[in-house]
């Protein structure tokens, strides 16, 4: 029940980055914003680390270094300035690849186990996450850059999904991650001064606020509750949940500026919990009890 509250956890905080992160970069270049969330990630969580860093091996180092800089310094700068690119629908359903990326990632290289049943649910989260996007189609030349770049975020964040696993059999979730974020911020450095090492003059305070969210909340808090749920589900499955921040998305939008959502988000919406259901049904039926 803990690693479930926690997977959905992190994705309510991660909802909300969409908009944060818009919000951000109208006063925030997408290499600044990169190097403040990860660097404040690992600046927070920075005590566990320091308090286990007997624990921590060499080879745990550098797998986070390389997990660091895959999952965090290439995906948060690619998905930041794709998201300054693309339209925040066909964003949508760029994102919704994660799972699928992430599943056949584990599939191949993990050798986790992928039934017909989970594939299913992938398909049919997928087509839900299509439909509350409102069924967008991609092919505009003046979006591909920021599709592009969507597309490779999602497949570095697959590879960390998938990969982290092993880092968290060797350290506490703590330690994981602190040293990916550690790791990532180290990555980001370059990619900052390679644009010009840009810094504003002048931050207004919804930038401001978002800023700390993306670093606080959506960046150092959604990544230890993801790597706590990978400590008791497979990546795979884990995934899956990822299918629920446009409905989360949407559900936030109305609370917060009152936008009634669209027949086509109820529609999304039963397609996506369809698709949970269907693998958390499988998923009871071969795992034994208290595992």
């Amino acid at each position: 029940m803990m690693g479930l509250l926690g997977v959905v956890l992190a994705n309510v905080i991660w909802s909300g980055s969409f908009p944060a992160t818009a919000i951000a970069l109208t006063q925030v270049p997408p290499s600044l914003l990169t190097v403040v969330r990860l660097g404040t990630g690992a600046l927070v969580l920075s005590p566990a680390l320091w308090r286990e860093r007997k624990q921590v091996t060499l080879h745990a180092i550098l797998l986070s270094l390389i997990l660091g800089c895959v999952g965090f310094s290439l995906p948060v700068y690619f998905e930041t300035k794709g998201l300054g690119l693309s339209t925040p629908a066909i964003a949508a359903v760029m994102m919704a690849l994660e799972p699928v990326f992430t599943a056949i990632v584990a599939t191949l290289w993990l050798r986790e186990t992928l039934t017909t049943r989970r594939k299913v649910a992938l398909f049919v989260a997928m087509i839900g996450t299509w439909i509350i996007a409102g069924l967008p189609r991609p092919g505009d030349l003046g979006y591909l850059e920021g599709d592009l770049l969507l597309v490779a975020a999602v497949l570095c964040y697959a590879l960390y999904n998938a990969f982290s696993k092993r880092l968290i059999t060797r350290v506490s979730v703590l330690s994981a991650t602190s040293l990916t974020l550690l790791g990532g911020f180290i990555g980001s450095i370059p990619l900052w001064i390679a644009k010009g090492a840009p810094i504003p003059h002048v931050i207004a305070r919804p930038e401001l606020l978002s800023v700390f969210y993306l670093a606080l909340l959506a960046t150092a808090g959604a990544y230890f509750l993801w790597l706590f749920a990978l400590t008791m589900f497979s990546a795979s499955k884990v995934s899956l949940f990822l299918y629920m921040q446009p409905i989360l998305g949407v559900i936030l939008s109305f609370l917060i500026v009152r936008a009634k959502p669209s027949p086509s988000f109820f529609i999304g919406a039963i397609f996506i919990f369809l698709a949970l259901y269907m693998s958390e049904r499988r998923v009871r039926s071969i795992v034994p009890p208290g595992t």
